[in-house]
C-alpha cells in the first residue's frame, strides 16, 4: 500500500538544476510523492536461554518523482528506519550490560580445553560500562553501549537514514542515457543470498540477526555518488551499460555484534574483550581516517548476449572484517625464561596482545547469468579475485594473501500438483567456494572450503500461504543449520511468519601457540581463540536454536 502526494518545490528545483550542470531556469517543479512502509515485531525464543530477540521495527519510504523537461527523470528517494530491541530490557540476566559467562565460548563450546580453561578470560559484556581501559582500547570498533544495542539506527552515524539520495536520469541524442545517484545509498554488486562474492560495496551489520536477515536489510548504507552510461544495443549485445560508484563516506567495518549482544557471528566480540592473564586481546584499533586516499572506488561494465547476463567488476576498497596484528614483547621473548606469573616474560606486551586494522584490497571479478529455455531455469556464476586482504594465522595474527572466492547457482520454478497446488514452487540452491592461494599450516581457515545452500519454497491460496525451508552446509565446520519457517499474508497490510533456526556442528578445534608454551605443553587443538574461524558463523551459533516469530503491518 502507498499514499501519493502531489506538491511543488521551487528553491530545491533551482538547487537540483544547480548541481545536475542543467541550466535549467524553471520557476518551480511539481512532484508527486509516495509514501509507504510498515511496523514489524520479531519475537524470538532460544533454546536454553528464553527470549533472544524482542525487536520492534519501523519503516517509512517516499520516492518524490519531479516534472522537468530537460530529465528524462528526476527523482528523491529515502528510506527511514527505528529499532528497539526490547530484549535487553526482558530479558537481561542473559544479554546486555549485566550478562556474564564462566568461560569465553560458553555460548558455542563446552570448557574441556586449556585455552578457555586457564589462558583466557570471558569477555567483558558491553565494555564501555564494564570496563574503561577495554573501552578505550576498542574506541570507534565494539565499543557500543546497552542502549546502542536497544536502539540500534540512532546513533552519531545517522543510521535510522537507510536511503536518502537524488537520482536523474539524461537522455543523449544518440539514444544513449547517463544516470547519476548521490546520496546515501546501497549499491549492490551480485545476486547472492547469505553470503556475499562480488556484494561487498557496503559493510553489513551482523548484530542484528548474524547472517540470516535479508542482506537489503543489514547492509551498512553508505554516501556513495554513482553514475551509469547505458549504452543500449549495438551490433553484438542487446544490451550494455558501464556504471562507476565512489564510495566518500568514512570507513566503516562490518558490525560483528558487541560481547553482551544475542548476536555476534563468529563470538568475535567476546573475544576482543578478553584478556590473557591481565593483558587485554585488543590493545587498539585503527581505523582509517576520512581523506581522498581512503575512499573506494568501483567500476562494472554489463552485457546482455542472448540469453546470458554478464558483467565484469573492479573495486578498490578497505577490509570489512577486522585483521589481528601480533604485538611483541619489545624486550624480546625467551621461551627458556617464561613465567607465566611474570607479565615481562611473556611474547606480547604488557599492555595489549593485538592491534586491528583494516587493509586496502583490490578486487577483481566478474558474474554470468545463464537462462536455459530447455530447462527453464537460471544458472548463476560469481567469482571475485582479491588482493591484499589478510586472514587469521596463529603467528602474528594474520597473513596477507590473494584469495579466490566464487559461487555457483541454480534457480528453477517446479510444479509439483502432488504437493496440493498449481503455483510453481522456487527451488534454489548455491554453492560457494573459497581458495586461499598463500595458505599456511597455522591458519584456522582450510586452503579450500565450501559451503552449500539450498531454498525451496511454496506458494498456497493464491500466493498468500507460503512454506519453505532454508538449509546451509559448512563442510570444513561441518556445521549445517536448517531454518522451514511459514508465512501467511491474509490481505495486503498483515504478514505473519512462524519459523525454526536449529544449527549443528562447532565441534571443531585448533592448535593455539599459547598453549605450548612452558609450563603448558598443550598441543593438542583448542577451542579458543582460532577454532571460531574453523567452524564459521554456522558452527559457531550451534548454541542457537531458535523458535521465531514475527508480525507485520505494511501501510
Amino acid at each position: 500500500m502507498s499514499k501519493t502526494i502531489t506538491t511543488t518545490f521551487s528553491h530545491l528545483a533551482v538547487g537540483v538544476a544547480a548541481a545536475l550542470g542543467t541550466g535549467l531556469a524553471v520557476p518551480a517543479f511539481a512532484a508527486d510523492t509516495t509514501w509507504a512502509g510498515y511496523v514489524e515485531n520479531a519475537t524470538y525464543l532460544r533454546d536454553g536461554v528464553g527470549l533472544s530477540k524482542f525487536r520492534n521495527t519501523g519503516q517509512a519510504q517516499f520516492e518524490t518523482v519531479f516534472e522537468t523537461e530537460s530529465l528524462r527523470s528526476l527523482r528523491l528517494n529515502g528510506t527511514f528506519r527505528g529499532t528497539y530491541d526490547g530484549v535487553y530490557d526482558l530479558n537481561d540476566g542473559e544479554f546486555g550490560k549485566g550478562a556474564r559467562h564462566n568461560y569465553l565460548g560458553e555460548n558455542w563450546h563446552d570448557n574441556s580445553t586449556l585455552s578457555s580453561q586457564a589462558l583466557l578470560t570471558p569477555g567483558v559484556p558491553f565494555p564501555c560500562e564494564n570496563d574503561p581501559t577495554l573501552c578505550n582500547n576498542l574506541d570507534g570498533y565494539m565499543d557500543h553501549k546497552e542502549s546502542d544495542a536497544k536502539f540500534p539506527d540512532f546513533n552519531d552515524k545517522l543510521d535510522f537514514i537507510r536511503e536518502l539520495y537524488l537520482s536523474a536520469d539524461k537522455e543523449l541524442t544518440n539514444g544513449d542515457v547517463l544516470s547519476f545517484r548521490l546520496g546515501k545509498q546501497q549499491v549492490v554488486w551480485g545476486k547472492t543470498d547469505l553470503f556475499r562474492v562480488l556484494d561487498v560495496i557496503n559493510p553489513v551489520d551482523y548484530s542484528r540477526h548474524n547472517i540470516y536477515d535479508e542482506l537489503e536489510d543489514i547492509r551498512i548504507p553508505q554516501w556513495m555518488l554513482t553514475a551509469e552510461w547505458r549504452m543500449g544495443p549495438n551490433e553484438v549485445l542487446d544490451d550494455s551499460n558501464l556504471s562507476l560508484v565512489w564510495n566518500f563516506d568514512k570507513f566503516r567495518p562490518n558490525n560483528l555484534g558487541t560481547c553482551g549482544q544475542s548476536y555476534r557471528i563468529l563470538d568475535a566480540g567476546c573475544f576482543f574483550t578478553s584478556s590473557v592473564g591481565p593483558v587485554p586481546i585488543i590493545h587498539d584499533v585503527e581505523e582509517p581516517d576520512w581523506s581522498l586516499k581512503n575512499t573506494q572506488l568501483g567500476m562494472k561494465w554489463e552485457g546482455v548476449y542472448g540469453d546470458t547476463t554478464f558483467s565484469l567488476n573492479a573495486l578498490t576498497y578497505r577490509q570489512q572484517l577486522p585483521s589481528l596484528h601480533f604485538r611483541g614483547n619489545p624486550l624480546g621473548f625467551n621461551p627458556a625464561a617464561f613465567n607465566p606469573a611474570d607479565i615481562a616474560t611473556y611474547p606480547f606486551a604488557a599492555d595489549g596482545v593485538f592491534d586491528i586494522k583494516f587493509p586496502r584490497v583490490n578486487l577483481v571479478g566478474g558474474s554470468v547469468d545463464y537462462y536455459s529455455m530447455n530447462m527453464d531455469a537460471v544458472w548463476r556464476l560469481e567469482l571475485a579475485y582479491t588482493e591484499g586482504e589478510e586472514m587469521p594465522r596463529d603467528t602474528d595474527g594474520h597473513k596477507e594473501t590473494d584469495m579466490l572466492r566464487y559461487v555457483i547457482g541454480f534457480d528453477k520454478n517446479i510444479i509439483i500438483p502432488e504437493l496440493g497446488t498449481r503455483s510453481a514452487f522456487l527451488f534454489s540452491t548455491q554453492l560457494f567456494g573459497e581458495h586461499i592461494l598463500d595458505h599456511e599450516a597455522d591458519m584456522p581457515n582450510d586452503e579450500d572450503n565450501w559451503i552449500a545452500t539450498m531454498l525451496f519454497k511454496g506458494f498456497y491460496k493464491n500466493n498468500r500461504l507460503s512454506p519453505q525451508i532454508i538449509i546451509a552446509h559448512d563442510f570444513a565446520a561441518e556445521a549445517t543449520v536448517f531454518a522451514p519457517s511459514v508465512s501467511w499474508t491474509p490481505d495486503n497490510h498483515w504478514m505473519f511468519n512462524v519459523g525454526l533456526n536449529v544449527k549443528t556442528g562447532g565441534k571443531e578445534t585448533f592448535p593455539w601457540s599459547a598453549a605450548q608454551l612452558p609450563g603448558f605443553n598443550d598441543f593438542s587443538g583448542q577451542y579458543e581463540p582460532l577454532a571460531r574461524f574453523t567452524n564459521g558463523p554456522i558452527g559457531v551459533a550451534n548454541q542457537e536454536d531458535e523458535l521465531q516469530f514475527t508480525v507485520r503491518y505494511s501501510f
